[in-house]
């Protein structure tokens, strides 16, 4: 099964750095390296851009999640340090040592953190989202990516897929008395009527699946962890 790559934004207070992110708000921290030197430390290499120096340090210093942190480099106005959480990252040690997952990047900024994860299959997927809920993390899927190359994007949805929900909509063929047919729907998008049906089929199934069914943040629709159009 395909790998699969996830966007995804978590609120700055239920991960790390959220008093750090908070005192230097147009400050952005971007995680250059994570090592899982066990199941309860983790350490990052973290990139700090345009900030200075002793605010930082300052930053850090009276930060709760932050036990230790050493400057290993500095160019002009950028500063990589490597920082010792004082706290268990949950989110992160179910993601690198239960789901086997890597971070491929992550930032913070303000109140949030942006983090682009790579799984292995749909069920680590699907466990993590439903570690999350469990926990009360607010985990939000920005975007999902198989590494195939095809997008997915919000709710697991493919464009085609998109386009086709949008096109009804506007169409009023939702509305109770439809206001369209499905033959002219096919009609306005050049398809068959046949492959309007099995469009609108799928993108129903991706929006129950992420929606309702998951209950927290859209993941792959298919099982081989792409969109069908």
């Amino acid at each position: 099964m395909a790998g699969t790559i996830v966007e995804v934004e978590i609120p700055s207070e239920q991960f790390a750095l959220e008093q750090t992110l908070q005192r230097l708000e147009t400050v952005r921290f971007d995680v250059e390296q994570l090592v899982a030197s066990k199941e309860d430390l983790i350490l990052p290499f973290v990139w700090v851009r345009t900030g200075k120096r002793d605010e930082i340090e300052d930053a850090f210093g009276d930060d709760d999640t932050v036990d230790d942190f050493q400057l290993v480099a500095e160019f002009d106005d950028e500063y990589l340090y490597q920082l010792e959480w004082s706290t268990r990252i949950e989110v992160l040690v179910n993601i690198l040592v239960k789901q086997k997952g890597t971070v491929l990047a992550a930032s913070g900024k303000g109140d949030k953190w942006n983090l682009r994860l790579l799984f292995g299959d749909r069920d680590a997927i699907t466990e993590t989202n439903e570690y999350c809920v469990e926990k009360g993390i607010d985990l939000e899927v920005q975007n999902i990516k198989s590494l195939s190359g095809h997008e997915e994007g919000r709710f697991g949805l493919s464009q085609e897929q998109r386009d086709a929900l949008q096109l009804a909509s506007d169409r009023g063929y939702y509305s109770v008395p439809r206001e369209t047919s499905a033959e002219e729907l096919a009609g306005e998008l050049g398809i068959s009527h046949q492959a309007l049906s099995e469009r609108l089929r799928r993108a129903h199934d991706a929006l129950v699946t992420n929606t309702v069914v998951l209950g927290h943040g859209p993941t792959a629709s298919s099982t081989d962890g792409t969109a069908a159009d």
